[in-house]
């Protein structure tokens, strides 16, 4: 995740304030404002957020797409924002260390005691530095077992959200204040985030949420908001939150969130790896820039901030479906100037090849079923200018891969290579699947147009 990146926004900006929406967005003129439909038709999302942040200032907001099928996403959108929820309740944390009411090393089980560990001497060991940098040897999720060690806590790293989970009962326990009402007066309130809350109450607005759709668009009943009550509090994943909102979080992070010079230092030193105290760290970069980034994945939500502190730049990108990646890197893309070296440095994925240009008629011909060898299916279809493909089995996404030449596509953002074989009276017969070069599948096609 390391790499060199200059991130500049790619337009000139003229505006001054940021207190009406409408004026965030009638301000500015982005050049690829008008791909992003068609990003989001490809790849089957129905809404993606996006916020720019040059100054230190919010320069640009807006929501393109729909909340659900017929239902326009208006740019306070709030979104679901899965483990961007981490950011937050690490600053929290961190406000209150800086505040000399909480300290990183300090054991947790002066607090807290999970039951299913409180016999394993282990967990003695843990502390919020521990947490923060994800050595607390717990899995992510318990899920329906109980929760245990998988190594020794400060050894190794495992990205945990059953960590942030102990962390947050260790601060409520101490303070006897829930997660939420520390959020409100420490950071919500304070930076003017109205949006931001860590659960669904009677009191929301469930008129501007961005529901949770699957890779086929499909809603994820289950995951709608409740109509009364509230929702259960996740310190690492619940947070509900607008483009806005996050951004002034971002700009608060970028300014240096009212921390020490030695606890911000501390916050950005890269302890294991690339991961500082909960932020993922980019540095060594020109003008000794470097880059805090985190992004969050669940089920219908792929989202993704990135903060330059020293230039006090920002990204932040929402969307509302399980193929969200696809867009953001798009986004990343198309909205800063080497943002093919951002997407590569954080996600690990690039590819040079150049797109070509295919008709409908050519694409058509590609349109079908696949089988290999092993039974398994493979489904093709035609968008704009590209193909989608999708293995059958399993919970797979599909997959937008572009023409390089006539029978040859790749993806952007994984090292796959796709090619179409045709017979001996010019039909497509067969496609075959590369990774690094190897061949992952051969399949035959099935039916013919």
């Amino acid at each position: 995740m390391k790499g060199p990146i200059l991130l500049t926004i790619l337009f000139p900006i003229i505006f001054i304030g940021i207190s009406l929406q409408a004026q965030i967005n009638t301000k500015v003129n982005l050049s690829f404002e008008n791909k992003v439909p068609s990003w989001l038709a490809e790849n089957d999302v129905p809404a993606v957020g996006i916020g720019l942040i040059e100054n230190g200032k919010i320069k640009y907001v807006k929501v393109f797409g729909e909340l659900k099928k017929g239902i326009p996403a208006p740019d306070n959108t709030i979104f679901g924002v899965a483990s961007l929820t981490k950011p937050v309740v690490a600053m929290l944390t961190l406000k209150l260390v800086n505040a000399g009411q909480w300290d990183l090393d300090e054991p947790l089980f002066h607090y807290w005691v999970d039951p299913d560990v409180a016999n394993d001497p282990r967990h003695k060991k843990l502390n919020t530095r521990i947490v923060l940098r994800h050595q607390t040897g717990f899995p992510n999720w318990r899920n329906n077992e109980k929760l245990a060690f998988k190594f020794e806590p400060g050894t190794d790293t495992q990205y945990s959200g059953e960590g942030f989970e102990y962390l947050r009962h260790a601060l409520e326990n101490k303070f006897n204040q829930s997660l939420v009402k520390l959020s409100d007066s420490l950071l919500f309130t304070p930076l003017g985030m109205k949006d931001t809350r860590f659960y669904w109450d009677k009191n929301i607005d469930t008129s501007r949420f961005a529901f949770f759709h699957n890779f086929e668009e499909e809603l994820y009943e289950r995951f709608t908001p409740v109509d009364n009550g509230i929702s259960e509090v996740n310190s690492a994943a619940s947070l509900l939150t607008t483009i806005e909102d996050y951004c002034k979080f971002g700009i608060d992070v970028m300014n240096g969130a009212g921390l020490s010079e030695k606890l911000f230092n501390d916050m950005i030193s890269t302890q294991v790896k690339d991961q500082g105290l909960c932020w993922s760290i980019i540095k060594d970069l020109p003008d000794g820039e470097y880059v805090l980034e985190h992004g969050g994945s669940s089920n219908g939500i792929k989202t993704q901030a990135i903060f330059l502190p020293k230039s006090k730049r920002g990204l932040v990108v929402f969307t509302n479906g399980d193929n969200g990646a696809a867009v953001i890197n798009n986004v990343i893309i198309e909205s800063v100037d080497i943002g093919e070296t951002l997407v590569d440095s954080i996600f690990g994925i690039h590819d040079t090849s150049e797109i070509v240009s295919l008709s409908d008629e050519i694409l058509e011909k590609y349109v079908g079923t696949y089988k290999n060898e092993d039974g398994e299916l493979f489904t093709v279809e035609k968008k704009p200018g590209v193909l989608r493909i999708r293995i059958v089995s399993g919970a797979a996404p599909k997959v937008t891969y572009y023409p390089e030449t006539e029978t040859k596509f790749f993806s952007k953002y994984e090292d796959i290579q796709i090619e179409f074989l045709k017979n001996d009276i010019g039909q497509i017969a067969r496609m075959t699947i590369r990774q690094h070069g190897q061949i992952l599948f051969d399949t035959k096609k099935i039916n013919q147009n």
